[in-house]
């Protein structure tokens, strides 16, 4: 009998220590405001240069970006109109096309080089494809 009365009062003790912890609230978390994203602006670049976008020549100096109205010489002598024609020091001229960009100092970079060296830092990155070095002989 004292047997059985001990089992029943700890299985008792048990389940009411069970259900008292079942009912208990969680504590509420708090609201933790989002963290702020930085937007970049259609037509806005980020490196200073100069960019062919949308038939504009867009001029970035110092994170500011403007559309060229004006001509403008960079720090090489390399002039840029705001058609897109580039004088360069040595007399030739090239006109820029859609995506294409020159830095201030007047290193010209084309969309189709950009693509380039994209796909080359893809397929470094992802491992696929073989690199060939050339031998000297």
């Amino acid at each position: 009998m004292k047997l059985r009365f001990s089992f029943l009062l700890t299985l008792g003790l048990t389940v009411v220590g069970v259900a008292a912890q079942a009912q208990t609230k969680v504590a509420p978390r708090r609201a933790v405001a989002p963290k702020p994203k930085t937007v970049v602006r259609e037509g806005v670049t980020m490196k200073d240069g100069v960019l062919m976008q949308e038939g504009k020549v867009l001029l970035t100096q110092q994170g500011h970006t403007t559309a060229l109205t004006e001509p403008a010489t960079l720090t090489n002598g390399t002039k840029i109109m705001a058609d897109g024609t580039v004088t360069k020091p040595d007399g030739s001229t090239v006109t820029l096309q859609e995506g294409d960009m020159m830095s201030l100092s007047g290193r010209l970079t084309t969309k189709a080089m950009k693509a380039e060296q994209d796909s080359l830092m893809m397929m470094a990155k992802n491992g696929k494809g073989k690199m060939k070095a050339k031998r000297k002989n």
